[in-house]
Parts: structure tokens; sequence; C-alpha cells
């Protein structure tokens, strides 16, 4: 990556909102199977995520929950597929809520 030039005394790193191999910090504010149908299979270190957490909140489209497991499998697949061998994935998820019912995502 090609660091900020005040990295030395920032200890900062400039953000790609895109996937480039230099680049030490991308942060992409879309579809993320988007941005992961650029990147190499096992090339990324660290990988974190938060997905929507189907739960119906004004940003997100609530989906059945089968659906919505598949989605998310999708992601995780190709997140898997992404990582190297020693990297790490962050995967933050909430509960699914169904008629009272709570299911952990996480299982």
């Amino acid at each position: 990556m090609k660091l900020n030039k005040q990295f030395a005394s920032t200890g900062t790193y400039r953000i790609s909102e895109e996937f480039v191999p230099s680049e030490h910090v991308v942060v992409y504010p879309g579809d993320c199977l988007d941005l992961l149908n650029t990147i190499p299979s096992e090339s990324l270190q660290l990988i974190v995520t938060s997905p929507p957490y189907n739960i119906g909140k004004e940003y997100e489209k609530r989906l059945d929950l089968d659906l919505y497991l598949r989605d998310q499998e999708r992601v995780i697949t190709e997140c898997v597929r992404a990582l190297s061998p020693g990297g790490s994935i962050c995967w933050q998820v909430g509960n699914y809520v169904d008629n009272g019912a709570i299911i952990p995502l996480d299982n």
C-alpha cells in the first residue's frame, strides 16, 4: 500500500474503496459479493464484516430465514475462498427473531 504522506507522524493508512493488492485497508460501501468477486483466492489476511441481521431495520429488507441463510452461506463461502490460510474472519451476527422465538445465527 502507498502510505499516506502523514503516516510517519500520525500512524494512519489511506483507506481504499476497492480491492487493490497494494492496499492495506479496504472499506467497501456496497454489496460484499461484488467486492469479493474481485479478490484473488487466498489473498486476504483479515476480513471484518457485519452482515444484515434480517430483523426488519429500515435499511434492510427482511427475508425468509432459509433465503437469508442461503445468502449468508454464499458470502461465507466467498470469504473463505479469499482468505489466506493463516487469515482470520470477524463475522458479527445477531439473532433471528420469529414470533418471539430467538434463533442464534452463529450456530
